[in-house]
């Protein structure tokens, strides 16, 4: 099988905190296998939500970075590959507990660059993984990115999603902020298509090209200002969490402290959240 011949990307093994809940993606087998370690000492930090992010571990015949999908390959073995790597994380999350899963659909490098081709496979892809939802029992939420040529308009990905209740949107700020600029559209426009089947958002921050785009995740803090090139997040969350105010809220950054930086950027967000979620539950 082709698999066999790539060079294996190394784990990243990466816990990502959120409001109440943490999300774990890409770890090496000997890391996973300390999981309940590791959840006990989240849940001493008030996070006792546990989710995962396809992959959460890459079995031997997966060896591509933890980043890779191809659902939307026009190469069928691929494709079956995927598939095949999201039923794992499925049954992993229902053995040990985690109440979501957050999957990519697109990966802009391998994906059909043929409009209708990459549609037709989406509406596949999208089939199949609501089936996957419900056959192992854990929610499924698919995260959107505009950096695929063939499939990258949020207004038909959540078309395409409608017919499938189990699935729901993950929100990449990030992503959809970069994709809306190379895609020469609105960011804005973009959050309020996915914002109504929204069930979990992935926070991070970077700069748009104007003022010297900043690579990678940046951590969260309140100092990062819109008028300097970095996305609006109080404006990000009054957009989305208007519409659906229960989505998960996961901070997609890696740390190795709880430094102060940090805690300012959980504390600021959690304050933005707070009087946008207070009202769950109420009567219209």
């Amino acid at each position: 099988m082709e698999s066999s011949t790539v060079a294996r990307a190394q784990a990243e093994s990466l816990v990502h905190r959120g409001l109440g809940c943490v999300e774990l993606f890409d770890f090496a087998p000997e890391r996973f296998a300390e999981l309940e370690t590791l959840r006990a000492s989240l849940a001493a930090e008030g996070r006792e939500r546990l989710s995962f992010h396809v992959p959460v571990i890459r079995p031997d015949w997966f060896p591509w970075s933890g980043i890779t999908c191809f659902f939307l390959c026009e190469d069928a073995e691929r494709r079956a590959l995927s598939f095949r790597l999201l039923d794992h994380t499925l049954e992993l999350a229902a053995r040990h507990g985690a109440g979501r899963a957050v999957c990519h659909l697109t990966y802009g490098g391998t994906d059909s660059r043929d409009p209708a081709k990459a549609e037709a496979l989406a509406i596949e892809a999208m089939a199949r993984m609501a089936q996957a939802s419900r056959r192992f029992g854990v929610a499924l939420d698919l995260e959107f990115a505009a950096y695929s040529d063939g499939f990258n308009d949020p207004h038909r990905f959540v078309e395409r999603l409608d017919p499938h209740p189990d699935l729901g949107v993950c929100i990449d700020i990030g992503h959809t902020f970069l994709g809306a600029q190379k895609r020469g559209r609105d960011y804005f426009t973009d959050l309020a298509a996915l914002a109504p089947r929204t069930r979990s958002l992935h926070l991070w921050n970077t700069k748009d090209d104007a003022h010297n785009r900043v690579h990678g995740h940046v951590p969260l803090h309140p100092s990062q200002s819109p008028e300097e090139g970095w996305i609006d997040v109080p404006k990000s969350l009054a957009l989305v969490l208007k519409r659906s105010p229960g989505a998960e809220i996961i901070y997609e950054y890696p740390i190795a402290t709880l430094s102060r930086d940090i805690l300012a950027g959980y504390e600021w967000i959690a304050g933005l959240v707070a009087p946008l979620t207070s009202n769950m539950g109420a009567e219209p």
